[in-house]
């Protein structure tokens, strides 16, 4: 049987996709090779014609997921990203975690990843904390503001109780848009 031109092509696409969602809904290491190629319809065999190894797929949803969740905060007015906030702080994304940023589901792994993948990581992190700069008007503040947007929803994910998952969301996005605000003003007044 003949392939199209672009079936490998488009047979990356379709493991990267569903890979990475998969993998920030159950885990990466959780889920084995079969699970993933069976999310994007693909075979075993389109997957290690794409990939050497299931870190090497790990390093494409890296890339691609992180790099997403980059472009929803970069170029954003200090308005602009409390509404970014408030989506990432929202019930909705702490449910859903195979639509929304890779850290939270995957940042553990991560953590355990290859060199290679840590760096790309760190890189885009960086990046995001660039697009936060932007708000906060200092670098510090912008860490502190994404180091709790994404323990806010860790937690929130780990909690059974939709009125604590509440009470924790509510409270990180209240602080969030507090610290967002102040710059505004602060830089209105400057």
């Amino acid at each position: 049987m003949r392939y199209p031109p672009d079936h490998k092509t488009v047979a990356r696409a379709k493991l990267i996709e569903a890979g990475g969602a998969l993998a920030k809904k159950a885990g990466f290491s959780n889920t084995g090779i079969d699970a993933l190629v069976a999310a994007a319809g693909v075979t075993t065999g389109a997957f290690y014609s794409q990939f050497r190894s299931k870190a090497e797929l790990l390093h494409a949803i890296v890339e691609r997921e992180l790099s997403r969740t980059v472009e929803a905060f970069t170029g954003k007015s200090s308005k602009e990203l409390q509404r970014v906030i408030a989506w990432y702080l929202s019930p909705r994304h702490a449910a859903h975690p195979e639509e929304g940023c890779p850290i939270p589901s995957l940042g553990s792994e991560i953590a355990r990843a290859d060199e290679e993948t840590r760096l790309l990581f760190e890189g885009l992190v960086k990046q995001l904390v660039d697009a936060l700069e932007v708000g906060t008007a200092e670098r510090s503040k912008a860490w502190a503001l994404l180091a709790q947007s994404i323990g806010g929803v860790v937690l929130a994910r780990a909690v059974l109780n939709s009125e604590t998952q509440q009470e924790i969301l509510k409270a990180v996005q209240t602080n969030g848009m507090e610290m967002l605000i102040k710059a505004s003003i602060d830089s209105t007044q400057s």
